[in-house]
């Protein structure tokens, strides 16, 4: 079990001037409405960015441009030597996404080229969490980044169901939309975040709700520091 003072110690504020030049971390910060938010955070060159999709559009942000300050934890299967090629990997993303907002996702992924690639063909759609996992996984290409199957649609209510299914519909008629509804899963940014704390991969949803919480608490001990 991963104590909490190692968890506390390894929550970092991403404007911190005491990081190495070059890291990947997965970051977190809160809305005004109490709600969370998920991006990574890319650290090239001793330059530091959060790189997210807003739910509108994909953004590559310095971090002291933006107001909001972000918070990130490691991501050890990343290697700081491999930073040019995810960098530049994330400025084809940022170039060719075009992505929708939606609690969906498959295990699609963004791939060396900076294309969508999604089993059975399935649009954008994905949160801000399904964003980075989607980069992440892309970027790995041959390992799971995350056993996105764990999670389920327990999370969201059956009227955002209903009528995020008449919109894909509507959008592309062509979606079986029997296989796309058993896509309809909702990965939080809290889970985002504690899944780096992960020393293997895939990380599964038994690890995460084992350290949420704490994972939780010190984020927002952080915050009001």
């Amino acid at each position: 079990m991963i104590s909490y003072s190692f968890i506390e110690g390894n929550i970092i504020d991403c404007r911190s001037d005491e990081l190495p030049d070059n890291l990947v971390g997965a970051a977190m910060v809160s809305n005004k409405d109490g709600s969370h938010h998920a991006a990574i955070f890319i650290r090239y060159n001793g330059n530091s960015h959060v790189f997210h999709f807003t739910g509108k559009q994909v953004l590559m942000e310095d971090v002291w441009s933006i107001d909001e300050v972000y918070y990130h934890v490691g991501l050890n299967i990343i290697n700081p030597i491999l930073l040019p090629s995810f960098q530049a990997q994330c400025e084809l993303i940022l170039e060719k996404a075009e992505p929708k907002f939606g609690y969906f996702y498959t295990g699609a992924v963004y791939n060396e080229s900076g294309d969508f690639v999604s089993p059975n063909d399935f649009p954008q759609y994905m949160t801000c969490v399904g964003f980075c996992l989607s980069t992440i996984s892309g970027f790995l290409s041959d390992s799971i980044f995350f056993n996105f199957e764990d999670w389920d649609d327990a999370l969201i209510d059956e009227t955002f169901v209903e009528r995020f299914l008449e919109k894909v519909k509507a959008e592309n008629p062509e979606v079986d939309t029997t296989s796309f509804k058993e896509n309809i899963r909702r990965i939080l940014p809290i889970d985002y975040m504690s899944g780096a704390f992960s020393m293997t991969t895939p990380i599964t949803k038994s690890f995460v709700d084992q350290i949420k919480t704490d994972v939780l608490v010190a984020f927002q001990k952080k915050q009001v520091a």
